[in-house]
C-alpha cells in the first residue's frame, strides 16, 4: 500500500467524499449573483454532508484498513504514552482557545462595522 497514489482505504475514501461535500458547499454558497440565493441549498448540503463526519471518525474502528484504530478517544482509555499525550492535550487546548479568541475578535469587528454602516445610513438615528 505504501508508495501508491491511491488506495481505497475507508478513511481516505470517506475523507474524499467529505472533501467533495465541502467543494459543493463552497460552489453553492458562492455560485449565485446574490448570496441569499445560494445560502439555503448550501446549508442543506452542509447538513447532508455532516452525516459523513461520524463515518470518517469511526471508519478505522468499523473496517480493518490501512489506518490504525483510534488511540486517543477510545473506551479503554488512551494508548498514547504520557510523554506525547500531555503536549497533545496542551496543544489542543491552546488551539481551541486561539480559535475562540479569533471568533470573538471577528464578531466584534463585524458588529462595529454594522454599527458604522447604520450610522452612515441614518446619521441622526440611534
Amino acid at each position: 500500500m505504501w508508495g501508491a497514489w491511491w488506495v481505497w482505504d475507508a478513511r481516505l475514501t470517506s475523507m474524499l467524499i467529505l472533501f467533495f461535500f465541502y467543494l459543493g458547499f463552497i460552489a453553492l454558497a458562492n455560485g449565485f449573483d446574490r448570496a441569499e440565493r445560494g445560502s439555503r441549498p448550501a446549508a442543506l448540503l452542509a447538513l447532508v454532508g455532516m452525516i459523513n463526519v461520524p463515518i470518517v471518525k469511526f471508519s478505522v474502528d468499523w473496517w480493518n484498513t490501512l489506518h490504525q484504530p483510534a488511540s486517543l478517544l477510545r473506551s479503554g482509555g488512551p494508548t498514547i504514552d504520557s510523554s506525547m499525550l500531555t503536549p497533545l492535550v496542551l496543544t489542543l487546548i491552546a488551539t481551541h482557545a486561539y480559535f475562540a479568541i479569533l471568533v470573538i475578535l471577528r464578531m466584534r469587528a463585524l458588529l462595529i462595522e454594522r454599527r458604522l454602516a447604520a450610522l452612515t445610513l441614518h446619521p441622526g438615528g440611534d
